[in-house]
């Protein structure tokens, strides 16, 4: 019986994944809930002298160790990056190969009359539908289309 069902085991903390907090050394952190604890432990902590370091508000240093870590700070190169962005020296515009000669201007009335939708939808039998207007104008313009639907029809 014990040879047909399956068994999982079911794994502890990995405890490898959590930061150690810098007031106190015995919390472990995961890195997503760092913040929101760096904020707690502060206010139990009032008299360490933790400093942030300017790249990244989760990284408290004391004030001897702060200057050395700004210098090696991983986050260092996202902020400078901002700052000195890559240039790439000018690009020159391409003159344009050749140009396309056309007769037409595209500004001028057109010869032929523009096609109306209105205009169609009066002259053919296309049903249509009055939105917005009071109950009795409905009731009229459906009136009206069907005198017109039965003169057209026959």
């Amino acid at each position: 019986m014990v040879e047909d069902k399956a068994y999982y085991a079911v794994a502890g903390p990995n405890f490898e994944e959590y930061i150690v907090c810098p007031y106190d050394s015995v919390h472990r952190i995961l890195p997503l809930r760092l913040t929101y604890h760096l904020v707690r432990c502060a206010k139990n902590h009032p008299s360490a002298k933790m400093v942030r370091c300017p790249f990244n508000t989760t990284h408290l240093y004391s004030v001897a160790n702060m200057q050395k870590h700004v210098l090696e700070c991983p986050n260092r190169s996202t902020l400078e990056r901002y700052k000195l962005p890559d240039v790439l020296p000018p690009v020159e515009p391409r003159a344009c190969e050749f140009t396309v000669e056309s007769t037409e201007d595209w500004d001028a009335e057109p010869p032929v009359q523009t096609y109306n939708p209105m205009r169609y939808c009066e002259r053919e039998l296309i049903i249509r539908n009055p939105q917005g207007n009071p109950p009795a104008a409905r009731r009229e313009f459906r009136e009206r289309e069907r005198r017109r639907f039965l003169e057209k029809k026959f």
